[in-house]
């Protein structure tokens, strides 16, 4: 077995630890498997210096990161007792604890994830929790509070479970109505007090995007480039859904991993070479998690846009697996929780699966109906398409929505991302220094975005554009993956031409 395929098979063992973990009560000691897993690895090395290889080395390899993804998402499982957050569920407590995240700013409420807790007649506490706070007055990053409030599970919310969701951000409990909500102070440390300034230069952007283009068109770029939907009208929120393309509004894998591709190919197609459209799109990259004030789940994204990035740079985009195994081992092994609990994770993972397996097929199809090649027009729409074929049947999964001209929209809208993207970064670099200037850019920005919204909106009033569907069982959509996985089989083996 080749070195590059010993790799592959040891994270897809660990990632299958991780899921087995999850899935199936083991019955041993997480101790005892980590002893069994050293063991194993120390009776592999043994092996290698013998070079006693055949098929025992690959199977010993698999076995052992089988055992190390099990043991490391044992080891992420909290200890619930008297120490932790989640033994408080159903009571009432009054705490003192630090926002540790940007808060969620919805229309009425925002979201603020406290940490460093310290409950009164308790003590320090494990765990973070969620608390919908009113919009005024108004509590931030780094804020220390002191609140009262009862304590619940995240549980489960039509059919999505809220709380795994919450948990693989180290949240395991929800203060649904605070009370006597009291600012201790603000004081921070150093590392809070520079992502405090670069939320400071977000919000900063977000005036000026609303100073320089029209509503709504000024919410949907303040989404795309800086994470921020609250104000996004819930009818356009809706012809979104209703198109398949909610995940261009959302700070996703999907959306980070799609649109930096896109960058690379848009900075090829006006002339960069190679080599420099990939250090234009990691700088592009960069500045998009900057403006976005670092959040975990945009981190991850960024994490697995540049194993694209990296793929792509060295031409070897289809053949870029081991990159992307690479990036979620290394995402997973910081919190293995992802893997089930983080939708976005799940999606981002199988657009690079797409990008790479069918974006052949799909090219091949793209050249056969005369699709031009111009400005990588041809390019880009097979990495929207590709992505979105391979995520389609968990998006009906969880969402229970399967729009029937997603292709079609996506086709008609993706490729005017980067040209959007680029020219949203410019517009916060122009707005800083020369206000009026930037009108000029938005004015441009708003046509681009008037495109979108139009196209959304016209898909939503198709008629059967879209349906809402049932709950289905994972089961089904189990069988769908290992029909695409066997259909990309026999195509890599050319028995369909």
């Amino acid at each position: 077995m080749k070195k590059s395929q010993l790799f592959a098979l040891s994270c897809l063992a660990f990632i299958g630890g991780i899921i087995l973990s999850q899935l199936i009560q083991l019955p041993w000691d997480n101790f005892y498997n980590f002893v069994a897993a050293i063991s194993l690895l120390i009776l592999i090395v043994t092996l290698w210096i013998k070079k006693n290889f055949g098929l025992t080395v690959p199977i010993l390899f698999g076995t052992v990161f089988l055992l190390l993804g099990i043991w490391r998402f044992g080891l992420s499982q909290p200890i619930i007792d008297k120490n932790h957050i989640a033994n408080y569920h159903n009571q009432t407590i009054k705490l003192t604890g630090r926002v540790v995240d940007e808060p969620d700013i919805r229309l009425t409420r925002r979201k603020l994830t406290i940490g460093r807790i310290k409950a009164e007649g308790i003590g320090f506490l494990k765990g973070r929790i969620l608390v919908n706070a009113p919009n005024y007055p108004e509590y931030n990053y780094g804020d220390l509070l002191q609140v009262k409030c009862e304590l619940t599970a995240g549980g489960i919310i039509e059919d999505f479970d809220y709380g795994k969701f919450l948990n693989a951000k180290n949240i395991y409990a929800v203060c649904h109505q605070p009370e006597n909500i009291l600012l201790i102070n603000n004081n921070l440390t150093i590392s809070q007090e520079i992502r405090q300034r670069i939320l400071a230069v977000k919000y900063k952007y977000k005036q000026i995007v609303d100073h320089a283009v029209p509503y709504p068109q000024s919410e949907i770029l303040a989404s795309l480039v800086l994470g921020l939907r609250r104000g996004i009208p819930e009818n356009i929120l809706n012809n979104f859904r209703q198109t398949g393309l909610s995940h261009i509004i959302a700070v996703s894998g999907l959306n980070v991993s799609i649109i930096t591709l896109l960058l690379m190919n848009g900075f090829i197609a006006i002339g960069f070479r190679r080599r420099y459209a990939f250090a234009a799109a990691t700088i592009s990259l960069i500045i998009f998690l900057i403006m976005i004030g670092f959040q975990a789940s945009s981190i991850r994204a960024g994490i697995m846009g540049f194993a694209a990035l990296l793929a792509m740079q060295v031409g070897r985009l289809k053949n870029g697996i081991n990159l992307l195994l690479l990036a979620a081992f290394i995402l997973l092994l910081i919190n293995p929780k992802l893997l089930l609990g983080d939708v976005g994770f799940q999606l981002s993972f199988l657009a690079m699966l797409g990008i790479m397996y069918l974006g052949q097929p799909i090219e091949k199809f793209l050249e056969r109906i005369r699709v031009p090649k111009f400005f990588e027009i041809r390019s880009s729409l097979m990495m929207t398409l590709s992505a979105q074929a391979m995520v389609l049947p968990l998006i009906v999964y969880y969402f229970g929505n399967l729009s029937v001209i997603a292709p079609v929209a996506n086709a008609l809208i993706l490729p005017l991302l980067p040209l959007i993207t680029i020219s949203g970064f410019g517009l916060g670099i122009v707005g800083f220094i020369i206000l009026p200037l930037a009108h000029f850019i938005g004015y441009i920005i708003a046509i681009l975005i008037g495109w979108i919204m139009m196209v959304t909106s016209l898909g939503a009033r198709l008629p059967y554009g879209s349906f809402n569907l049932e709950k289905i069982d994972f089961v089904w959509i189990a069988l769908i993956y290992i029909l695409i996985g066997w259909s990309i089989r026999l195509l890599k083996t050319k028995k369909f031409s």
